[in-house]
C-alpha cells in the first residue's frame, strides 16, 4: 500500500466515521443507506451475509434483525468473532456446496441474502467485471437454495456489459428488482448493488415464453386471463377462447403480465 493511498483512506468520510462509531468498514454505511431506501432487512429476520469479511455488513444487519433475529456470516478469510450470540461466523467458500450444508446446520432457511463480495482485483477492468458478476451468480444460486418465499437479495457487482444480463437473471428470480449505487460508495468505484425483493416460487417467470389458452376476460378491457398449473397470467388484447403464444414481462407471487409475441 503506497504512503498517499493511506493518507486519502484516513481523510475518507465513511472510514473516519466507522472508525468513530466503531464499524468494522466504512462498507457498512453502503448496507445503512440500501436498507434504510429498499427496507431488505427487519426486525427477528435471519439474514446470510455471504463474503461477509471483516464483518461490517453483520454488524449493521444485527442492529437490524435484534435480539429476536440471527446474521450468519460466511468467507474464505476467517471473520473476528462477535459478543452478540445471535451473529455467527463461518468460514467457507460461498462457491461450494459443502458451505451450504454448513450454513443450513445453522440456519436451515432466511428472509434475506446478501453480499458485497469482491473477486480477486486484476486490475484488467474486463477481467475483474466477469468475476464479480460469476460471484453474485454463485450468491444468486445459493439464495435460490436457501432464501423463504418472498425473501430478499442484495448483492454487488462492478458495472460492465454482462450487468443487463445479470439484472435479468435476477428479475427471473424475484418480484422487484432495481440497480442502486448507495452514497457510501466511492465516486470512482465502477461497482454497483442488485437490490431484489420478494422471491418467487411460481412455475412462471419473467422472460418466459409461453402457449397459453385464455379461459376469462380480466378486470380491464382487453385483458384476457389464462393459467399456468392454477397460477394466474394476464394477457394484454387476450379474448376468451383464444390460443396464444406470450412472453412473460412481469412476474409476481399472485399473477404474471405477458404479451403476445
Amino acid at each position: 500500500m503506497s504512503r498517499r493511498w493511506l493518507k486519502e483512506k484516513r481523510k475518507d468520510h465513511y472510514y473516519r466515521k466507522a472508525k468513530s462509531e466503531d464499524y468494522r468498514s466504512r462498507a457498512s454505511y453502503k448496507l445503512k443507506q440500501l436498507n434504510r431506501r429498499f427496507g431488505l432487512i427487519k426486525k427477528g429476520d435471519a439474514v446470510l451475509d455471504l463474503g461477509a469479511a471483516p464483518g461490517g455488513w453483520m454488524q449493521v444487519a444485527g442492529e437490524a434483525v435484534g435480539d429476536t433475529g440471527i446474521v450468519v456470516g460466511v468467507d474464505l478469510a476467517g471473520i473476528k468473532p462477535f459478543k452478540e450470540e445471535n451473529l455467527i461466523t463461518l468460514q467457507g467458500d460461498i462457491t461450494k456446496e459443502e458451505t451450504i450444508e454448513r450454513i443450513r446446520a445453522v440456519q436451515e432457511t432466511f428472509n434475506a441474502v446478501i453480499c458485497d463480495a469482491s473477486p480477486d482485483i486484476s486490475g484488467a477492468w474486463d477481467i475483474d467485471h466477469f468475476n464479480s458478476v460469476e460471484l453474485g451468480r454463485h450468491a444468486l444460486r445459493m439464495a435460490g437454495q436457501v432464501l423463504r418465499e418472498g425473501g430478499s437479495f442484495l448483492v454487488k457487482v462492478f458495472q460492465g456489459s454482462l450487468l443487463k444480463e445479470f439484472e435479468g437473471e435476477v428479475k427471473r428470480e424475484f418480484e422487484f428488482v432495481k440497480v442502486a449505487k448507495p452514497k457510501a460508495s466511492r465516486k470512482e468505484s465502477s461497482e454497483v448493488y442488485i437490490v431484489a425483493k420478494g422471491l418467487l416460487k411460481t412455475p412462471v417467470r419473467y422472460g418466459d415464453i409461453l402457449e397459453v389458452e385464455i379461459t376469462e376476460q380480466g378486470r380491464r378491457p382487453g385483458e384476457g386471463i389464462a393459467y399456468v398449473d392454477g397460477y394466474r397470467v394476464i394477457v394484454e388484447d387476450g379474448q376468451v377462447g383464444e390460443k396464444t403464444r406470450v412472453r412473460i414481462k412481469k412476474a409476481t407471487r399472485r399473477a404474471a403480465w405477458g404479451v403476445k409475441v
